[in-house]
């Protein structure tokens, strides 16, 4: 790309930034994902069944919330050592397969930062206009986490999360897909899917919720070619919901 061309490229205007770059087939990759999934999984279980957190003295009088902090951390843990791994198998170069450098546009994260408070302003309005118990019943987890484990809390949800998601979904397997047949939108769509899937004790309209941020994530990384740009707003806005929680107390249930 032409540095003239490259600095015309904006959020909102010009030619698309993202080029995948991956030596994975669409279907090894998927494949790939989910191998990674279960095998997360089965070091959560190994890790909290039998591992060091299972022969920590004080483990049994951790606190619920402590345990599933733990629970989600051995999985992003996990989760990103083995994306690491697998983005650099057949030759591939993990800055390119899950296109980690540095996005094209001038004040890319202001803009992006702006769209993500107006989309999610809107959101929050319908939901709370219409779907106000939805909405708490999907936060009061949240809630739960905290206590004297506010930082690892933090850690986990504003940090952990983005990074591990990101990574395999916006990055190791859209890119697999966007290269192939179906291009990029329709790949947007599935691994949109398969991440929100993740989400599945929310409400549906927490759903809903999950799925725009997701298509607005991947929305990002097209316009920019960065997924530096989806991590940083999706940890960003993890970080503002656990925070706005700290402050502001919901209704009893």
């Amino acid at each position: 790309m032409a540095v003239s061309e490259s600095l015309s490229v904006g959020l909102l205007r010009g030619p698309h930034a993202y080029q995948p770059r991956t030596p994975w087939p669409p279907l090894r990759a998927l494949l790939a994902t989910v191998l990674i999934v279960a095998a997360s999984i089965v070091g959560v279980v190994l890790m909290l069944g039998s591992g060091p957190v299972a022969r920590m003295p004080e483990a049994g009088q951790l606190p619920q919330g402590a345990i599933q902090l733990a629970t989600l951390g051995i999985w992003q843990i996990t989760t990103v050592a083995l994306t690491l791994a697998a983005s650099a198998m057949f030759g591939g170069r993990i800055r390119d397969v899950l296109a980690l450098g540095r996005p094209v546009g001038a004040h890319v994260y202001l803009k992006a930062i702006a769209l993500m408070a107006a989309l999610q302003i809107g959101v929050s309005i319908v939901q709370y206009s219409f779907f106000p118990q939805d909405m708490y019943a999907d936060l009061r987890p949240f809630v739960r986490l905290f206590g004297e484990q506010w930082v690892l809390a933090l850690l986990v949800v504003g940090v952990g999360a983005p990074l591990s998601e990101e990574l395999l979904f916006r990055g190791f397997l859209l890119s697999a897909l966007a290269r192939s047949r179906i291009g990029f939108w329709p790949g947007a769509l599935i691994t949109t899917g398969l991440w929100t899937a993740l989400h599945a004790g929310y409400s549906t309209v927490g759903i809903v919720e999950v799925l725009l941020i997701g298509l607005f994530f991947s929305w990002l990384l097209w316009r920019t070619g960065s997924l530096r740009v989806a991590i940083f707003c999706h940890a960003l806005y993890n970080s503002l919901i656990l925070l706005v929680l700290w402050y502001v107390p919901l209704p009893a249930a």
